[in-house]
C-alpha cells in the first residue's frame, strides 16, 4: 500500500497577523522574499478554493463574521487557519503542472468538498518540489472549526501515494504509514493523567498501554492478531476490533456507574492501534533479522 508524504506538523494561525503573514509566505510576497529576489511559486501554480486566491485572509475573517465566530488579538486561542503540506522526492523529476493537478485534487476531496475554504501554491524553489496548503478554521455553511483526525491523515497519506503511483512517481511514496520515528509519538495524555502522574501515579490507560507494549515484544506473537489474543488471554483485556478500529476494555477498572470502561486505541496513541502495532511487529522483525548474520559469524568463529 503506497504513502505519499503529508506534513501536518506546523503552528496554527492564531492571529490576524499569523494569518496574513501565512498568506504573503506562500505566495512570495513577503517583504524580504521580494527584496531577496526569493519566488516561491508562479502565476499557474496557485490558487483558492471557495474564495479569492489574492486575498485569501480577508475573504475567511468574513466567513468567520458570517457565522458569527469571532476573533481578537485579545484571545491568544482562537484559531484561523491550519498549515499542511504535501513534499515529492527530487529524483521524481516531477512536472509542476502535474504536481499543480495532485495538489487541487487533493485539496477539492479532503478540504473544499467539506465546507471550507483553502488556499495552495506550489513551491518551485527547491531540490524537493512541494506545496503548502493554508485551510480556514471555519466552515462556510455550519461555522464549525475543522477537524483532522489520525484516521484522516492516514486516508490523505494513502491517496496522495496513490496519485504519485498514477504519475510515476515512485520515489515520492513510501510503504508504510509511518516513518521511522514511530517511537517519538508521545501518548495521548488528559488533562486528568498528567494531573495522576504529577502525583507519581499511574492510570488504568498507563495499564493498557504497558501491556500492549508486553504483547508487542513478545517473539512469539508475529501478527496483529497474535497480540490481540495474547493480550485477551494473558491479561483478560477484552479487545474489540472491526476493520482498523480497535477499542480496550480494562479488567478491572470500572466507571463511577460500575460499569467496564472501553477505549479506543487512538486515545491511547497512535503505537496502539492496528496500524501501531503491525508497524511496531515490523520494525521488531526487521531488527531480528539484522541481528542473525552476526550472531551466525559469532558462532562460526567458536568453531574454529
Amino acid at each position: 500500500m503506497p504513502f505519499g508524504n503529508v506534513n501536518v506538523s506546523y503552528k496554527p494561525c492564531k492571529s490576524v497577523g499569523a494569518l496574513k503573514s501565512a498568506a504573503a509566505y506562500m505566495l512570495g510576497r513577503q517583504k524580504q522574499q521580494i527584496e531577496q529576489g526569493i519566488k516561491k511559486t508562479a502565476e499557474g501554480l496557485y490558487t483558492a478554493l471557495g474564495c479569492d486566491r489574492d486575498n485569501f485572509a480577508n475573504n475567511i475573517l468574513v466567513t468567520r463574521k458570517l457565522n458569527g465566530k469571532s476573533y481578537s488579538k485579545h484571545k491568544a486561542n482562537t484559531i484561523l487557519a491550519h498549515k499542511m503540506s504535501i513534499s515529492f522526492h527530487p529524483d521524481d523529476n516531477v512536472k509542476y503542472k502535474d504536481v499543480y493537478k495532485i495538489a487541487e485534487d487533493f485539496a477539492e476531496r479532503f478540504i473544499h468538498s467539506k465546507g471550507f475554504e483553502v488556499l495552495f501554491a506550489v513551491h518551485t524553489d527547491t531540490a524537493h518540489v512541494h506545496v503548502h496548503f493554508l485551510i480556514s478554521n471555519c466552515n462556510m455553511v455550519t461555522g464549525k472549526s475543522y477537524r483532522r483526525s489520525q484516521r484522516d491523515l492516514y486516508e490523505m497519506s494513502e491517496y496522495f501515494g496513490k496519485k504519485c503511483l498514477e504519475y510515476g512517481f515512485t520515489n515520492s511514496v513510501r510503504e508504510s504509514f509511518y516513518n521511522h520515528d514511530i517511537t517519538k509519538q508521545r501518548d495521548k495524555l488528559t488533562f486528568g493523567e498528567t494531573q495522576i502522574h504529577k502525583r507519581g501515579e499511574q492510570s488504568y490507560k498507563d495499564d493498557l498501554r504497558e501491556i500492549v507494549k508486553i504483547a508487542v515484544g513478545k517473539p512469539g506473537n508475529k501478527t496483529f492478531e497474535d497480540v490481540i489474543r495474547f493480550i485477551q488471554s494473558e491479561y483478560g483485556v477484552v479487545c474489540r476490533v472491526a476493520g482498523n478500529t480497535v477499542s480496550y476494555r480494562h479488567p478491572i477498572y470500572l466507571d463511577k456507574n460500575g460499569k467496564p470502561i472501553s477505549i479506543r486505541a487512538g486515545r491511547l496513541g497512535e503505537a496502539y492501534t492496528r496500524k501501531g502495532i503491525e508497524y511496531a511487529l515490523q520494525q521488531r522483525d526487521l531488527k531480528l533479522q539484522q541481528s542473525v548474520p552476526a550472531k551466525t559469524l559469532q558462532k562460526k568463529k567458536l568453531r574454529r
